[in-house]
């Protein structure tokens, strides 16, 4: 059995999605951006989680991953629109599991067109239109080509129009609000059709970006973007936590781990854990050169990384931790009240997105709170129940 597991909690998860649907007006519907294996959570879990809680609108990123969602849900009503559109050859898999692409180009345009005149049930699509974030969406000449084809002897059925915000995240920043105005002047040829802009960070710029469905991502899982923000009405979705697998001492002078980077200045009690960076503990988390030194929790009690992240295992210097304390753990957690998923972020100079979409395949995903169906394929899922 694996010896790192991630602890998560499908009651929090819903109560974040019914709080951020509450930052809406009644008219405005929540999707929920379940791409990456849910951010690594599990992607039948959480979906089924969020369906139950009213959510009727999934985003993925893949085809791959619309084909196993759809699977995980094929007993239930809801869209699935897969962000980066149909590529060659796809279409009939988007038939066939009522999927939704998202058209970013005139190309796509072309192919869902071409494809929709040789069946009997024509597919809907979203547009993806650029307002600023250069990335993915139609242009200008593809927004051109879109509207010709409206009024053409077959004009493709658009479901939705959305658009992405590029710096949501900073409330202040311009293209903010030329964002919004350039999606409301776009998406203003299709006044019939629901319209999305925003993401988690733009849900909380207010409810005119909001327009029919807002689509949160990394705010179900408990966080926000920026990891120096946050939300104390979002509840923390999951705890990481690894065995303890030996406890030994080490005298001063002693080194530790690969490059012998800890030297202990004193005698030290040394417990190693079961996870690396195969597991996404990245060894980023051990540069006391920079100022960065990680810690875990035993007991309640903060242990401090003693030398390099190692493939599978790490060390903690646990000489503070009382004997009567680490007799009775049996593990230690990663990411916990004293080191967030924000500060494990901030400590690798990098965003939550990164480290959660980092947790690897051979960590056990432990599920609390109501879920059916059979397990993800590949994942060891328990149940707890309560009594």
């Amino acid at each position: 059995m694996a010896a790192s597991r991630l602890n998560i909690n499908l009651q929090a998860l819903t109560a974040n999605y019914r709080y951020l649907g509450q930052l809406s007006s009644s008219a405005t519907q929540t999707g929920a951006a379940v791409k990456a294996d849910a951010y690594g959570l599990g992607l039948g879990p959480v979906s089924k989680a969020l369906y139950n809680s009213g959510c009727r609108q999934f985003f993925v990123a893949h085809l791959s991953e619309g084909l196993a969602l759809r699977q995980e849900i094929a007993d239930q009503i809801c869209q699935i629109f897969v962000l980066e559109g149909p590529q060659k050859d796809e279409m009939p898999d988007y038939l066939a599991h009522q999927l939704t692409p998202v058209l970013n180009s005139a190309e796509q345009l072309d192919r869902l067109s071409s494809f929709n005149q040789t069946v009997l049930n024509p597919l809907s699509a979203a547009v993806h239109i650029d307002t600023g974030m250069s990335r993915l969406g139609l242009d200008k000449a593809g927004f051109e080509a879109l509207t010709s084809s409206m009024s053409s002897s077959h004009p493709l059925s658009v479901c939705l129009v959305m658009s992405h915000l590029a710096c949501a995240d900073e409330p202040a920043h311009e293209l903010n609000t030329d964002q919004l105005e350039k999606f409301k002047q776009l998406s203003a040829a299709f006044k019939d059709t629901k319209k999305s802009l925003s993401n988690s960070a733009g849900i909380l710029l207010g409810q005119e970006f909001h327009f029919d469905l807002t689509r949160p991502g990394i705010s179900l899982y408990g966080t926000m973007s920026d990891p120096a923000t946050v939300d104390e009405n979002l509840q923390p979705v999951f705890s990481w936590q690894a065995d303890i697998l030996q406890v030994r001492m080490i005298e001063k002078g002693e080194t530790v781990g690969y490059g012998a980077e800890f030297t202990a200045t004193r005698p030290t009690k040394l417990a190693t854990l079961g996870v690396g960076y195969a597991d996404g503990y990245a060894r980023a988390l051990y540069r006391p050169d920079q100022g960065c030194v990680a810690t875990v929790g035993i007991g309640g009690y903060a242990a401090p990384l003693a030398g390099r992240v190692s493939m599978d295992l790490i060390v903690a210097d646990v000489s503070h931790v009382p004997d009567a304390v680490l007799e009775e753990a049996c593990h230690a957690e990663l990411i916990w009240e004293g080191f967030r998923l924000e500060d494990m972020a901030l400590a690798r100079h990098t965003i939550a997105y990164e480290v959660m979409t980092g947790l690897g395949g051979r960590i056990i995903r432990h599920y609390d709170g109501p879920q059916s169906g059979p397990p993800l394929q590949g994942r060891q899922i328990t149940q707890k129940t309560k009594a």
